[in-house]
């Protein structure tokens, strides 16, 4: 029986992992040990990205394949960086969050697709882009903290839109759009329509960014 306290660094455990054609059987105990210290927190990032859309039943099997093809892909893991464990860790949560999120959208590719961003937010982008605002001084950890108190100032509803919606979220694209059955599931949850909830993705994102902008200017 694998022991869940066991204190095996996670990039280490990573490298185990990535040398499975060596020893299969120290590859898999360390997948093992991986598994349950990851599971409970990649859980609840699936719940809180992807739970408004698919059922419980579907979320453990998302779960089941992010660490699946965690085992298979350690190797493109760079488990060699030196770091202390507390960022290992995040490193390794971000790195599951990524597969799994990788793995949803697959099960939508090919089906139609809405926009989920409104004309007032794309102005609103644009503008900003073109301002010269050097935030270079600004530590990402300070803006992290303030990203964070700005969230939990917003209505439910204003959270789970933009859960929802950030899941589907891809930075280098102009025009961004989510499944339509994705849209439409989020729409039937909040009793919204597509374009109010559009609308609210527009109104929460201006309240971040101004809760932020206001508090660093009072810093300063």
């Amino acid at each position: 029986m694998v022991l869940p306290c066991d204190d095996t660094a996670d990039f280490d455990l990573i490298r185990r992992m990535a040398d499975q054609r060596s020893n299969f059987a120290v590859a898999r105990e360390a997948w093992e040990h991986f598994y349950l210290r990851h599971y409970r927190v990649l859980m609840y990032i699936c719940l809180s990205d992807h739970g408004y859309l698919l059922g419980q039943d579907d979320i453990n099997d998302i779960v089941h394949d992010t660490f699946v093809k965690a085992f298979s892909r350690a190797e493109t893991f760079d488990h060699k960086e030196s770091c202390p464990p507390d960022i290992q860790q995040r490193k390794c949560r971000a790195w599951l969050a990524a597969i799994a999120e990788r793995i949803v959208r697959d099960r939508f590719k090919g089906q139609p697709e809405i926009s989920l961003v409104d004309t007032t937010e794309i102005e609103r982008t644009e503008s900003t882009s073109q301002e010269s605002t050097d935030q270079t001084d600004v530590p990402e950890s300070e803006r992290l903290r303030l990203l964070k108190s700005a969230f939990a100032s917003l209505s439910e509803v204003e959270q789970t839109v933009l859960r929802a919606t950030m899941s589907w979220w891809q930075h280098d694209q102009q025009h961004q759009r989510m499944p339509n059955a994705a849209m439409q599931e989020l729409c039937r949850q909040i009793d919204k329509s597509p374009d109010n909830v559009r609308k609210i993705r527009s109104r929460a994102m201006e309240k971040l960014e101004n809760y932020v902008n206001e508090n660093l200017e009072n810093e300063e």
